[in-house]
């Protein structure tokens, strides 16, 4: 079995299962981590039966054209469209390579000409903390598209092996970009927690395939046991709440999915130390703090545990202190009128950040439950559903945060975690 070959079947199987494994909410990283595994499918297939599964080749870079396009600002306005063109015209595109591979040059062309105008909007970008990343990632995109274009055109330029190897180091590139811009984005830190996924799961998967080249396991056998290794180990937290819920009661299942999220994440935390960051970097990690209000195994990795106002001994207690203060940082923006609910100018930051954030509330879900809501809330609901647009809602919360930012980063004194307990 070629080693090369072997080699970037496992890292692409890695990297793609951690894409996935992290539960993203980002398309674009959903989409990254299913075309590293397309990737690592064709080069499986390749590796037992000695060809390619002709549909699967293109699919790794149209999976990774639509996580490019949906990196580019939500502001900007060709995005939505160019995003529903290539909705549109992924799925026939792979499927005319199957009709005729002349056809492949198309698809070539096609994304050729949306790398390159993805790097012109990412240069022209008023995003600046974004625009390096985008312009990076539109250049790997384009090296993406010429490998797949080496393998799915009937030229031959280079051996099919090379062409394979190119791909597959195209594609570990972007992944690893993305998987940096991601925890950049998230405000986390992204090193440690790579390393120890990646050490984990090699060191299972290496096992498992050195007992079976000592009994001399045949190539199908041997490429079980290393996908086996990398993904048991990749989607360890999944396989123990599946162990969790056929084994446990939900209240014991519920409390071992918030430990382990917490000790799966610590990793993640960032030990940059929020005094010692600009203003805009503040209000984004408060702003990305607000969106994990309800989940505290994901706050518990956000920077602003490590500041002054926050005291504990845990890193739940820290993560519970942080809710708390933001919560009472949201509660400042209150209109002090006596009523619980309002729909004028003074409202809209209020309104913004505590239904969706403090209470959960979904406002544009299709199949949100009224029957389930106080009157306050389905007022609430009501509201935002016909009379604010999700864009509008979007920059609300972002001057909300900007003040709540403000709010929390003056404030000196330590926060209490045993005003908690009732």
């Amino acid at each position: 079995m070629p080693i090369l070959e072997l080699f970037f079947f496992a890292c692409t199987l890695w990297l793609g299962g951690y894409l996935l494994a992290r539960d993203s909410q980002k398309t674009s990283v959903r989409l990254t981590g299913w075309g590293l595994l397309a990737y690592a499918l064709a080069l499986a297939i390749q590796i037992l039966f000695d060809q390619f599964i002709v549909i699967l080749l293109p699919l790794p870079a149209l999976l990774w054209i639509g996580a490019a396009l949906h990196l580019l600002p939500e502001e900007n306005k060709a995005r939505q469209m160019l995003i529903r063109a290539w909705a549109i015209a992924s799925i026939p595109l792979a499927i005319l390579t199957q009709l005729n591979e002349w056809f492949a040059a198309f698809i070539v062309l096609a994304l050729a000409l949306c790398a390159g105008m993805i790097a012109k909007l990412a240069l022209t970008s008023l995003r600046s903390h974004y625009k390096n990343t985008l312009a990076l990632l539109a250049v790997i995109a384009l090296f993406v598209t010429l490998s797949a274009g080496l393998l799915i055109l009937p030229l031959h330029w280079i051996p099919l092996t090379w062409g394979m190897a190119l791909l597959g180091l195209d594609l570990i590139f972007l992944g690893i970009t993305l998987t940096a811009w991601d925890a950049f984005d998230e405000g986390e830190s992204i090193r440690a927690h790579v390393l120890r996924s990646f050490v984990s799961a090699f060191y299972y998967s290496g096992a498992l395939a050195l007992i079976a080249s000592l009994f001399s396991a045949d190539t199908t056998l041997l490429l079980i046991l290393i996908a086996f290794g990398i993904l048991t180990q990749t989607f360890s937290n999944s396989i123990q709440s599946l162990l969790d819920t056929l084994t446990l009661s939900q209240q014991m299942q519920d409390e071992r999915q918030t430990l382990r999220q917490t000790a799966e994440g610590l990793p993640l935390r960032s030990t940059l130390e929020p005094d010692s960051v600009d203003e805009e970097q503040f209000t984004r990690l408060t702003r990305r703090a607000l969106s994990h209000l309800g989940d505290i195994s994901k706050l518990a990795t956000s920077p602003l545990v490590n500041l002054p106002a926050i005291t504990g001994t845990n890193p739940l207690d820290r993560a519970h202190a942080l809710k708390s203060l933001l919560v009472q940082s949201i509660q400042k923006l209150k209109p002090q009128t006596g009523a619980e609910f309002g729909v004028t100018d003074e409202w809209r930051y209020y309104n913004s950040v505590y239904f969706p954030y403090v209470l959960g509330l979904k406002p544009y879900t299709r199949r949100a439950d009224f029957d389930s809501l106080d009157e306050t809330s389905r007022l609430a609901l009501d509201w935002f559903q016909s009379s604010v647009p999700e864009r509008t809602l979007h920059n609300w919360q972002n001057t909300a945060a900007r003040l709540i930012a403000e709010d929390i980063r003056n404030q000196r004194g330590g926060f209490d975690t045993a005003a908690l307990v009732e």
